[in-house]
């Protein structure tokens, strides 16, 4: 009897537990730490004050995933609605640093006023064409 109470209870103990994978990423302005994210986080969002940020100043993001992926190219986007070309970069190194100059958005906030840039992450395949994409968090020049 108590054999069968000891499996019933590995059994019980297995069907509740689950498989918890969490994406997360760093935002750096420059080497400095600026926010550290993961995918459970509620509504990122990081504001920068003009008079604390210079035009040659580089914003870098580090995204780390439980899954990594052999044939993948890691993309940074920012989106902001205008009808150019907004800054993006890539990199195949999983957890690789993708930065992204703040002259480029400072250009969109002198040409069309815009102070908030959505950050997003993109896994692309060389196999699929199938593409995930992921908000990261969102940018506010103050």
């Amino acid at each position: 009897m108590k054999q069968l109470i000891i499996i019933f209870s590995f059994l019980l103990i297995s069907l509740n537990g689950y498989c918890d994978t969490l994406d997360y990423w760093n935002v750096y302005i420059n080497d400095s730490l600026i926010g550290q994210f993961d995918t459970n986080s509620q509504k990122p969002t990081i504001d920068l004050k003009q008079s604390n940020i210079n035009k040659n100043d580089l914003i870098t993001v580090k995204y780390g995933t439980d899954n990594p992926c052999s044939d993948c190219i890691y993309v940074l986007s920012v989106l902001i609605e205008v009808k150019e070309k907004t800054p993006e970069v890539e990199t195949a190194q999983e957890f690789g640093k993708l930065s992204i100059k703040v002259k480029e958005l400072q250009y969109f906030q002198n040409k069309y006023g815009i102070d908030k840039y959505r950050f997003h992450y993109h896994v692309r395949t060389k196999s699929s064409t199938n593409n995930s994409d992921i908000h990261l968090f969102e940018l506010n020049l103050i």
